[in-house]
């Protein structure tokens, strides 16, 4: 029941708009990841989202 609200609610424009804000291109890379040798070689290059990060959705008809 809840995950259905939550399919139906997260890309309503409503919400999207008030509360999704996308990085843009030009945003640099935050220093907890450049400077972290945990997060940094995974990140290293990285042109934006990949694999799945943003997962665009619809709910069924």
């Amino acid at each position: 029941r809840y995950f259905k609200l939550i399919i139906i609610t997260l890309p309503s424009p409503l919400f999207y708009t008030q509360y999704i804000h996308l990085p843009a291109a030009s945003d640099p890379v935050p220093s907890f990841i450049s400077n972290s040798h945990a997060f940094f070689p995974y990140f290293k290059g990285a042109l934006g989202a990949i694999n799945g990060t943003y997962i665009d959705n619809s709910p069924p008809a």
